[in-house]
């Protein structure tokens, strides 16, 4: 498969619900999803033997990677099961896909032994602040310790696990390096994202994005 630009597509993200605990203001500001949101319902949503039928036929087609996302995957009931559905799949050349998740890391250690026995080896996990205030500014739910104890777990089990940290300017750029220094050694890898517009949500002004070359330099000094 390939896409406009003649690009071969080797990788497919699959949003498994809509549902998330937190109130990240990037993504679901608590201003516009309160408490009371009504998110789709389950017959709104793709069965797993749905989602399996589409990922067979698209590792058929020459897809090796499949990500689960959300809304927060680990919300989704059973989510264990098609972790272990989708990790019996081969490629033509019957090599296993590469198969991983992203989520915010509330429900992962009550989570992580059921999905590393289905299968999983690699995680994601949403973490923008070291500080308790700064991550506080971002979400207002939970703490930087928690995320950073799921972290720890995740790791410990032999999960391959990255961090994605979204930067946005006058908010947490200081955390840039502090991130840096707490994953320096452990293996776990750092990746940090521009703050992005989702659909005028989170009320997105580009004067609060901070550009990659940005977030580089402060690295690289």
């Amino acid at each position: 498969m390939f896409d406009r630009y003649q690009r071969e597509i080797h990788y497919l993200r699959l949003s498994v619900t809509d549902l998330c605990n937190l109130r990240c203001r990037y993504c679901m500001p608590k201003e516009k999803y309160a408490q009371n949101h009504n998110f789709l319902a389950m017959t709104e949503l793709l069965t797993f033997d749905e989602i399996l039928r589409v990922s067979r036929i698209a590792v058929a087609n020459g897809i090796e990677k499949i990500r689960l996302t959300g809304g927060e995957p680990l919300l989704r009931k059973g989510i264990e099961n098609l972790v272990a559905q989708l990790a019996a799949l081969r490629t033509p050349a019957g090599k296993p896909i590469d198969l991983a998740m992203t989520t915010n890391g509330s429900l992962l250690i009550k989570k992580a032994q059921a999905l590393k026995d289905a299968g999983l080896g690699r995680i994601t996990v949403s973490l923008d602040g070291i500080d308790e205030d700064i991550f506080q500014s971002f979400n207002d739910v939970g703490s930087p310790a928690k995320v950073l104890e799921a972290i720890d777990f995740a790791r410990q089990m032999g999960f391959k696990v990255k961090v994605n940290t979204v930067v946005k300017k006058g908010v947490n750029e200081g955390e840039i390096l502090k991130i840096c220094e707490v994953f320096r050694g452990t293996g776990v890898t750092p990746r940090f994202i521009e703050y992005m517009d989702v659909g005028n949500a989170n009320d997105w002004r580009m004067d609060e994005v901070v550009p990659s070359r940005e977030v580089v330099a402060r690295i690289a000094q």
